[in-house]
């Protein structure tokens, strides 16, 4: 993958994050500067979501711990167990809600 694909594929996964969080939790605020997207709680718990080009990864930092996805076959999977980032993600907001 290019890095120019890269970053294209950044910019949609981060465009349909922002989307899925104003949708379904609309306690959380967004925040997207650069290379970064901070989802936090009222209580200033986070989950930050970056890239890392160097490395064509996208990286998920929660309570729960850090994750590291790579784009494959259409959707972004764990460089561990090749799970589905939203899963992850959705795990994170759901500690964030709680």
């Amino acid at each position: 993958m290019t890095e120019t694909e890269f970053l294209q594929q950044v910019k949609i996964l981060f465009d349909d994050i922002s989307e899925k969080v104003e949708q379904n939790h609309t306690d959380l605020d967004i925040l997207a500067h650069g290379a970064v997207l901070e989802i936090e709680n009222d209580d200033g718990q986070k989950v930050i979501v970056n890239q890392q080009a160097a490395m064509n990864e996208v990286w998920l930092a929660s309570r729960e711990g850090g994750y590291h996805f790579k784009f494959a076959n259409g959707e972004w999977l764990n460089t561990r167990d090749n799970a589905n980032f939203w899963s992850y993600l959705e795990r994170a907001l759901q500690l964030l809600d709680n």
